[in-house]
This record gives structure tokens, sequence and C-alpha cells, in this order.
């Protein structure tokens, strides 16, 4: 049966749906030879395409492990790359428990001198209130420690020099995480674009 209309009256986007989608024409367009040559070509166009896109490579870009080897930067430089990078799960958290213990040890350490201080102030007694409630709380055989008694305060201040061991310790551990910090940043900062 041939077509009434000729080539003029078919629709090209239905020619160019059935290459797309690789379904076949339909009936009344299989009987067109010009339709059927549109079809051909699409269909090769579209074959074509993908192939087409790719530039011809000078050579192959895939890495070996010699490459890998050859680029990764040897001994401390390649932990150093890895600080305050994607891949670094270590140091950051390592920075921020570090800072927390010494902060807390200060603020502990601090604490019991900062409520003695309050407490000292706020209901401060008159020294012979203070000597009788002494005098009163020694043993029976040991004489009462007297205002003007400096042998006892002397040895009590010469016990207590230098700081404690906490707050040395909550002070290193504050410099041990800042220095982490800096370290990240630093490393981040000096790390070149990619």
């Amino acid at each position: 049966m041939a077509d009434p209309m000729g080539h003029a009256g078919h629709d090209p986007l239905l020619v160019a749906e059935a290459a797309d989608r690789g379904a076949r024409l339909a009936p009344v367009l299989d009987l067109c030879a010009r339709c059927v040559g549109l079809y051909v070509d699409l269909v090769a166009v579209t074959a074509s395409l993908p192939t087409s896109a790719v530039p011809l490579r000078p050579r192959s870009f895939t890495l070996t492990p010699d490459d890998v080897r050859r680029l990764r930067p040897p001994g401390w430089r390649a932990w150093w790359s890895a600080v305050g990078s994607a891949r670094d799960n270590l140091t950051r958290p390592l920075a921020v428990g570090l800072t927390t213990l010494g902060l807390a040890g200060l603020l502990l350490t601090a604490a019991p001198t900062l409520l003695l201080g309050m407490g000292s102030t706020a209901g401060s007694a008159a020294p012979s209130e203070v000597a009788h409630r002494a005098a009163s709380s020694e043993p029976a055989g040991r004489a009462p420690a007297l205002m003007g008694d400096t042998t006892n305060r002397e040895a009590t201040i010469g016990a207590d020099t230098g700081p404690s061991p906490t707050v040395t310790l909550s002070v290193g551990l504050l410099v041990v995480g800042g220095g982490l910090f800096v370290a990240r940043r630093l490393a981040v900062h000096g790390r070149p674009m990619r």
C-alpha cells in the first residue's frame, strides 16, 4: 500500500524517536524509502557518538606501582601531608581531647582555691575566734598554736614550694593540645592547592 501523502506528510520526529529508543518505524514510514534512509542514518550517528567524543591519548595515564612509590612523600613528610587533610582522623580528636583535659585539670585545681577564697571573704572571723577554735580542737597533750608562733607557719610554707603536679600536667596537656591545633593549621595552609 503506497502512502497517499508522500514523504512531505511524514513526521521526521517519529523517525528520530524510533532511532533513539531502538523501536521499529511505524508501518506507514516503512513504505517510504526516504524515511528508512533517515532512520538508518540516525541509528549510525547514535552508535558512533560515544566513541567519537573520546580524543586519542598520546600516552597511558594510568599510574603504575613505581609511579605511586615515586610520587608518595617519604618518611615524616608522608605523615605531615596527611595532617589536617580529609584522611586525618587522629590529630583533631587528639587535640580536642588533650586541650579539654588540660582545661578541666586547671579548673579543678583552681576551684578549691576560688571556693576557699570566696568562703574566707564572705565569713571572715576575728583572729581571736580562730585562735580559740584552734585551741579547743587541739588534743590535751599539745600546746595550742598561737598567732605569734612562726615555727609551724614557716615549716608549712617551706613544704609548699613549686606548682602542684596537677597544674603541671594540665598545663602540659594544654600546650600539647594547642600545639596539635597549630600544627594542623600550618599543615593545611602550607599545603599547595591541587
